[in-house]
């Protein structure tokens, strides 16, 4: 009989509901993993207090003045009944969604609010690797940004400390992740800085990039002049020898 009178006070309290205008502060809210998060509502003055008082996440109760909280929910909320706010601890990943609260007063006015909270994973152990030990001129190299730990919101290339400007040669895969140069130049040696954030952590990392010269090129002679070099200095030294030997022949 008595569970039978609680339900009915609830569904009660739900049919005549009003939605009211600045209960809870505007979202997304956001928050760390393993952080705690306070719910402040904010739908009556300070003097007055409420007869009932109820939480829920998207269409899930967290806790109410009629029934206490729910098991999925124990040791890890509070609800504050002179306020109507509520505290939210320990929190994971899958906390991230939509809150309501639903708010009876003494007066019998009644409110709602709702409001959305993100929780995320800080951010860690950035870092920039190359697809290859030896970047050379004219050949392709990827640089890849990634983090060991953390939800990932935005990643923010640079290079040599200011804002990474693309050129043609160059181009962004897999949502700013891989940095793909097609062919390279020396003129894309440089430090390459890549931030990974979102809002509650950021981290970054660098890689030092020296572009090096086509094999032979930087001598400006190419292969075939290096050995027609090689042969006239054969010949020039087996005509001094021939021309000693004739010298000695001769005396």
């Amino acid at each position: 009989m008595e569970k039978a009178v609680i339900q009915f006070i609830i569904v009660g309290v739900f049919s005549g509901l009003t939605k009211g205008a600045g209960v809870l502060p505007d979202g997304p809210l956001n928050e760390t993993l393993g952080g705690t998060m306070v719910f402040n509502a904010t739908v009556i003055p300070p003097e007055q207090t409420f007869s009932f008082v109820q939480w829920q996440f998207g269409d899930k109760i967290i806790i109410n003045t009629a029934t206490g909280v729910t098991a999925d929910y124990a040791g890890r909320v509070t609800l504050f009944t002179s306020t109507g706010s509520l505290e939210l601890r320990n929190l994971v990943l899958n906390d991230s969604g939509e809150y309501n609260v639903v708010t009876v007063s003494q007066d019998g006015s009644r409110n709602s609010g709702t409001t959305q909270l993100e929780v995320y994973e800080r951010i860690s152990g950035v870092a920039v690797t190359s697809s290859t030990n030896l970047p050379i001129e004219e050949k392709s190299v990827n640089l890849t940004c990634d983090a060991a730990a953390g939800s990932f919101f935005t990643r923010l290339w640079m290079k040599d400390d200011s804002d990474l400007i693309l050129t043609d040669n160059m181009a962004f895969y897999e949502g700013n992740r891989v940095l793909s140069f097609k062919s390279l130049n020396k003129t894309d040696s440089g430090k390459y800085s890549c931030e990974i954030s979102n809002p509650v952590s950021n981290d970054k990392a660098q890689y030092i990039m020296i572009v090096n010269s086509i094999q032979g090129k930087t001598s400006g002679c190419s292969a075939g002049c290096i050995a027609g070099i090689v042969i006239a200095c054969l010949a020039v030294c087996a005509a001094a020898g021939g021309g000693g030997y004739y010298l000695y022949t001769k005396k």
